[in-house]
């Protein structure tokens, strides 16, 4: 009976979308109809002659009409699509909820996207970002309550039902009615199928602490918590819910996601406008800086200096570089930079006090940068000079005349007069706002000296034609703390995942970058490899962010238990507080051809699996296991082989050689790690592999072959 219930409300919310879906597309038509028409009579009147200031008002008329058109039929172009998604699935829960003092439950329907009836004024089907839409994910059957957050408030009552279902082409496979979490037979199901090469939607699994963050009114906050917890996720969640709660004042235009790397932005690619809204640009800080610095190695030339020359000069500079007490001196040394001045002359003449610069120049050093310093004392030196001039034009005229033996016209005397000007303004300039590596160059020689550091080298590395990643950091950081790169306040809030990679320099770099951004911070110090440039505990991390609500991520969901529970041991815990989700326990192997092994293990694998990652240590190891795979790999193997070890490809279905750096924030069907058993491996290194693997993992042990 109550099946035949549920199945008469799909039919019901069926035919309401597709009585929306065929007026929208009627709609849509005559919008198309309409944007061409535009088009042709603005065409036709730009083909007349324009005679005054009157046909070009009216051509500007015809334009923006065509812009409006075009919006309306993009927009409504947009809202097809998403009906035509909502009639696969149009919801996937429902709560039933009595508000206190009222005696009727009203039950509320949730899906991706809401549903609304203009004739009942009802609404059939709840956004799943909707205030009251948070009960199914904070509470169980009893009393709960939810804050409306434009008014700020709570709204208390009963839940008397909580149903899940699994709705798939239109049609109610099954469903079931469940108390307090969501997870059981739904999540099980969800978590145990293969990978499709893209992050997925969770908005029908979410859980309650991932909520809480997601659903944040807090300005910045820091997620952390273990691989697998679902930190990217809710993330990416977040930022559409942030889309959907601040409608009238955040657009995806003012949104940026820091990437990793560009094989994470292709994996999370699309999942902004699968969660209903517009898509958000995806920046990585080599993209952020080639507009600003010269050509410089990728960051991962770097790391693979750090594993194949830990000791070398460059290393030991690294670690000092990204230091916090590293970048507080440089910090202090630009804001206390002052020039030596002296009087501004026009020949013999005085124009001004060098006195009087030095006082403008000093003034509200506090809040002024040298950039914002410079800027108002060239103001009054060119003042004064036009003072100048004009208080004397005819000596100027006469000592032009004089030098040149010639007798130059009034406009001819001013263009000199401005080239002699523009060379004391260039130089002055130069004096007050030095170039950033000069700057860096004076700082870093200091530095050598209190570290007993070499500096020849590291002022050697400044002048390269391809600037040392670091180094093309720092002095783009220099750029900012000088003013001569401005602050971006468009950009309203920051996505930053993987946030442990960066270092205490690149935080900084942000905060300053983006002075009007809220960050979305998501961090795990378990995955922070390489000391030198990670922050590998959280109070420092909590530290770049006083202001943020802290909000962890206690349970992993990705792995199964077996996995997690041998990812553990190799950070030296115990058991893992991991979602039971049981599978095959871990291969180890040892093997004398380890490509060969690894070849039959491919060959075996079931069907259904996507991607399979092959995990190696470094980007030069990564490429040696490719050269031998590839000389084996069957032809008729159905998933094609592709080796990962830069900037430029995506995440796509197959097999991928990646070195383990690269593979942050990925997951894979199936992970193969080949290991060189004559030598150890770092454990947060092995816990970063091993957390890869959605399924499967397979290690094998070579004994035999030196590390390349």
């Amino acid at each position: 009976m109550q099946d035949d219930r549920e199945n008469k409300k799909l039919a019901a919310v069926k035919e309401m979308l597709l009585a929306k879906i065929n007026e929208l597309g009627t709609g849509l038509a005559a919008k198309k109809a309409g944007v061409l028409e535009t088009r042709k009579e603005m065409w036709r009147e730009a083909r007349i002659v324009l005679r005054d200031f009157d046909d070009v008002a009216d051509l500007t008329i015809f334009a923006e009409e065509v812009a409006r058109h075009e919006v309306q039929y993009v927009q409504a172009s947009l809202e097809l699509k998403k009906l035509g998604k909502m009639m696969d699935c149009p919801y996937f829960a429902r709560i039933d909820f009595r508000e206190d003092g009222d005696n009727k439950t009203e039950e509320i329907y949730i899906g991706r996207h809401s549903l609304f009836d203009e004739n009942s004024k009802a609404f059939f089907v709840y956004d799943w970002r909707a205030p009251i839409s948070g009960l199914y994910y904070d509470y169980g059957v009893g009393t709960a309550e939810f804050t409306v957050p434009a008014t700020g408030a709570v709204i208390g009552g009963a839940v008397s039902l909580k149903r899940q279902y699994q709705i798939e082409k239109g049609q109610l496979l099954y469903m079931f009615d469940n108390d307090l979490n969501i997870e059981d037979d739904i999540l099980r199901r969800e978590l145990s199928k293969a990978s499709d090469a893209h992050i997925k939607t969770i908005i029908n699994t979410i859980q309650a602490e991932q909520n809480r963050a997601i659903r944040s009114e807090a300005g910045d906050i820091l997620v952390y918590g273990p691989a697998g917890s679902g930190k990217t996720s809710v993330g990416l969640h977040r930022l559409a819910y942030l889309l959907y709660r601040h409608r009238g004042s955040l657009t995806s235009s003012k949104v940026r996601i820091f990437s990793p790397s560009a094989i994470f932005a292709s994996y999370i690619e699309g999942i902004i406008p699968e969660l209903g809204e517009e898509d958000v640009k995806t920046l990585s800080f080599p993209e952020l800086l080639s507009g600003l610095r010269q050509k410089f190695h990728s960051p991962y030339q770097q790391i693979e200096h750090i594993c194949n020359s830990p000791d070398d000069f460059r290393t030991k500079w690294l670690a000092i570089k990204y230091s916090a007490n590293f970048l507080d001196g440089l910090e202090k040394a630009i804001t206390g930079y002052a020039p030596t001045f002296e009087d501004v002359v026009f020949y013999k003449d005085k124009v001004c006090d060098a006195g009087r610069l030095e006082a403008l120049y000093q003034d509200r050093t506090t809040s002024g940068t040298l950039a914002s310093k410079t800027e108002r004392v060239l103001f009054f030196v060119n003042q004064a000079y036009m003072e100048y001039y004009k208080e004397n034009l005819k000596n100027i005229t006469k000592l032009f005349n004089d030098i040149h033996d010639d007798n130059f016209s009034d406009f001819e005397i001013q263009s000199k007069f401005e080239e002699e000007k523009n060379i004391v303004i260039t130089d002055l300039r130069n004096r007050m706002l030095p170039k950033a590596a000069r700057l860096f160059e004076k700082y870093l020689r200091s530095q050598a000296k209190a570290h007993g550091l070499p500096f020849t080298p590291a002022k050697d590395s400044l002048r390269m034609d391809l600037l040392f990643y670091e180094d093309a950091l720092l002095l783009s950081y220099v750029d900012l703390l000088t003013g001569r790169v401005a602050g971006d306040k468009s950009v309203k809030h920051i996505l930053l995942d993987e946030a442990q990679d960066l270092s205490v320099l690149h935080h900084r770099i942000l905060r300053r970058l983006y002075p009007a951004s809220r960050f979305t911070v998501l961090a795990d110090v378990n995955q922070a490899l390489y000391p030198e440039i990670n922050i590998t505990n959280n109070e420092a991390l909590f530290a770049l962010y006083p202001k943020a609500e802290v909000i962890p991520l206690t349970k992993s969901y990705r792995s199964t238990y077996e996995i997690m529970s041998f990812a553990a041991k190799a950070l030296g815990q115990s058991e893992p507080n991991a979602f039971l989700r049981h599978g095959e326990i871990p291969s180890i192997s040892s093997s004398e051809d380890p490509a060969a092994t690894a070849m039959d293990i491919l060959q075996q694998l079931p069907g259904e699996y996507n991607t399979v990652g092959i995990l190696l240590p470094t980007i030069r190891e990564a490429r040696a296991f490719y050269e031998k795979l590839s000389k084996i790999y069957k032809e008729n193997t159905p998933r094609p082989l592709r080796l990962i070890a830069g900037e430029s490809l995506g995440f796509e279905p197959g097999v991928m050689i990646i070195a383990a750096p690269l593979a942050k924030g990925l997951e894979f069907d199936v992970v193969i790690n080949p290991q060189d058993g004559q030598r150890g491996i770092h454990e947060k290194l092995l816990y970063l592999i091993y957390t890869r693997a959605l399924h499967r993992l397979y290690i094998i042990q070579d004994f035999t072959n030196p590390r390349p």
